[in-house]
């Protein structure tokens, strides 16, 4: 379980950078493209995987509350700037810290 959401974050993470780099590169079709990969991914991980959230749902939220006026406003540089400085950071963090608990966590079979 831990090994798929670890996975799967680092997926989210290759997502929002090639967000990132497809806006910088001026190819707004690619990064729309992305950008609704992005969400509907972060949507997916949260669904299936809110626990391992713990303590930084509020910072989720805050970020997404964050990117919502951004796109509300269509402002594109908002947005890159959300997804670059916050979000992409916040996702790194959650897939630490999901490697972390793998590596702490007993292992099956194993007998004290």
């Amino acid at each position: 379980m831990e090994d798929n959401i670890v996975q799967e974050l680092e997926r989210l993470e290759h997502i929002i950078a090639s967000c990132i780099v497809n806006w910088k590169q001026g190819n707004d079709a690619g990064c729309y493209e992305e950008f609704i990969r992005t969400l509907e991914h972060l949507e997916l991980m949260v669904d299936f995987h809110f626990n391992s959230l713990m303590e930084r749902k509020e910072g989720l939220l805050s970020i997404v509350k964050e990117l919502y006026q951004y796109v509300w406003n269509k402002d594109m540089i908002g947005i890159v700037d959300v997804l670059e400085y916050e979000l992409k950071p916040f996702i790194y963090e959650w897939r630490q810290s999901c490697e972390m608990a793998r590596q702490t966590a007993p292992k099956e079979g194993w007998t004290d």
